[in-house]
């Protein structure tokens, strides 16, 4: 086995223990080869696989990843469900290049780093909040004395937490961090001699809903907690009364000339007397404001807004416009996995890959389940469909359809709601008996109460947007209830706007993809079980919407009563099974 060097980025072969680089003491040791993924070879990358021991496909999956790059292939799409054993396949191959290993979901990251198989193949870096400042360690290097106080801090490549950790990245072959992380630092820190750069290969795991995710850090959003607090209070009325684009575009433009005298009054006064804790997050918020703001100033894209409870969200109705200079121009070949790519033609269209490669330099690789379909039966309770018309009808069925299905699975359960409302709704309604096993968070809170399910006995977690980066495997969870479909508000404008330019697919493809995600929570393993209980009735008519592209997979744990009456298969598109 191979052990990596998390300061220096060298790795250690088997019989040395210290690296001389960090330690002169240590004995000799091995550099990583720095070579593009077009020059691996099939062996570079197997022998660095973090097991001793391959899963069935891995070994192949890796073998025919290495051809494809070097017939000229520079993106990978890997489709492959839980169990196939992704995160050491994209491991093998950052651990063979110089690489950035990026997911936005951070539970997957905590995933990894408690793995101990792979915790020192990266170095992992997170936002300046996350480390404490030297000087003052009650704060967070983001309101440190450099921020405050406007210390030089010339020191701080040796003594500050972040910048340590932040030269530790920038030396090792392959970085560990969040996709949030990743398109920060590169608008932060993008000249800076620290910036992390480019690398030859970038793997973006979980990476299904890489377009909404990207809208997080170019959408418009106005709110108590996106500009300091006075000021939004002191425009709230003007904020109501916008009730056209003309009278958005003068409040917008009004709310720049206000927020960028503050911001040089703020400036000004850190030069002078220093600024405290708020008045340096004040800076913050309204410098990560203005760079949005003048990006949709900018922009050539179509841009919606729609203002909800005293908030405003202005956001691009596409991405792809912003894709290449948020994340692709970060490396030059990609690895993009994930379970749930079910369109990969939509997908890369909508990711604005076509923008920076030509169709042939894309691959979809495909990979199936491993995990035997009698141990994870999805099981048809559906009673009515719980869309917002008949929502009132038919909640009342569902409430007794979950509550046979509790007093069943004694066990631990994990109930999937669509909203909070739903969720209340559900809790509200159940009977005495079955209350006393309910485990219910709210929006503040999340993290504890999951943690108090997770090490409970028989409890009935009953969550919303957990369907994602969760590991519930063997006896944290026996059984799973999904609680409505998740489809999209199609309140929302920018969800209107798509479906007025003929994407229903997309429309409907996002929800069987949430309803998947969901589904893949709790089998973690060939011999896991758990079974994936539906009550919704409008789910088997977005099976039968969605039935060419949902992988074989899902498609083989359906009972019959869910299948469309003449399954019709998978549409044509660019990919390859394992």
């Amino acid at each position: 086995m191979v052990d990596f060097c998390r300061d220096c980025g060298a790795y250690i072969p088997s019989g040395f223990t210290e690296c001389a680089t960090c330690d002169p003491r240590g004995k000799p040791f091995l550099r990583l080869k720095e070579i593009n993924p077009n020059q691996l070879t099939p062996q570079d990358v197997l022998d660095l696989f973090p097991s001793r021991t391959f899963r069935e496909h891995q070994k192949e999956t890796i073998t025919k990843m290495v051809e494809a790059f070097t017939s000229g292939i520079k993106c990978i799409l890997l489709v492959a469900p839980t169990g196939a054993g992704k995160s050491y396949v994209n491991a093998s191959f950052t651990s063979a290049t110089r690489s950035f290993y990026a997911t936005p979901q951070l539970a997957l990251i905590d995933q990894i780093m408690r793995d101990p198989l792979l915790e020192k193949r990266f170095v992992e870096i997170k936002g300046r909040q996350n480390y404490r400042c030297y000087y003052n360690p009650s704060r967070g290097v983001h309101v440190g004395k450099c921020e405050t106080e406007q210390y030089p801090c010339n020191e701080r490549l040796d003594i500050c937490p972040y910048w340590m950790q932040k030269m530790r990245a920038l030396k090792a072959p392959s970085v560990l961090l969040s996709l949030a992380y990743l398109i920060s630092e590169g608008q932060t820190e993008g000249i800076s001699e620290t910036y992390l750069g480019t690398r030859a290969l970038m793997v973006l795991d979980e990476a299904h809903n890489l377009e909404e995710q990207c809208l997080n850090h170019i959408s418009v959003r106005l709110s108590p907690f996106s500009i300091p607090y006075d000021v939004y209070d002191e425009i709230l009325p003007a904020l109501r009364e916008v009730g056209s684009d003309i009278e958005l575009g003068r409040f917008l433009e009004g709310l720049e000339s206000k927020l960028s005298r503050l911001l040089e009054q703020l400036k000004q006064k850190s030069e002078t007397s220093g600024l405290s804790v708020v008045q340096t997050e004040n800076r913050d918020l309204i410098e990560r404001y203005l760079a949005s703001y003048y990006l949709y100033m900018n922009s050539r894209s179509e841009w919606v807004w729609q203002i909800r409870n005293d908030q405003l969200l202005l956001q691009p109705v596409f991405a792809k416009e912003f894709m290449k200079q948020l994340i692709w121009k970060r490396a030059e070949y990609y690895v993009i996995s994930s379970a749930t790519i079910l369109d990969p033609e939509e997908f890369i269209e909508l990711t604005g890959l076509t923008t920076i490669l030509e169709k042939d330099e894309i691959y979809v690789l495909q990979a199936p389940s491993t995990f035997p379909v009698e141990n994870r039966p999805i099981i048809d309770a559906t009673v009515g469909p719980l869309s917002k018309q008949e929502w009132d009808k038919n909640m009342p069925q569902a409430v007794k359809t979950i509550t046979e299905i509790l007093r069943k699975e004694k066990g631990k359960v994990a109930i999937h709601s669509h909203s909070y409302r739903h969720q209340r709704a559900l809790v509200e309604h159940l009977p005495a008996d079955i209350k006393p096993r309910l485990i219910v968070h709210t929006s503040r809170d999340r993290e504890e109460k999951l943690q108090e399910w997770m090490h409970s006995r028989g409890k009935v977690f009953v969550s919303v947007a957990f369907n994602e980066g969760q590991d519930w495997k063997y006896d944290l969870c026996d059984a799973q209830i999904l609680l409505k479909v998740p489809f999209a508000d199609l309140s929302d404008r920018r969800t209107s706007r798509r479906l007025g330019l003929g994407h229903r697919r997309w429309y409907e493809n996002q929800a069987m993809m949430e309803v998947i995600q969901a589904y893949g929570r709790a089998i973690r393993a060939d011999d896991d079980k758990a079974g994936f209980y539906v009550v919704d009735g409008s789910f088997q008519k977005l099976v039968r919407d969605c039935w060419p592209y949902i992988p074989d997979w899902f498609k083989e744990a359906l009972p019959p009563t869910l299948q469309p009456p003449n399954p019709y298969h998978a549409l044509g598109h660019v990919s390859e099974s394992t």
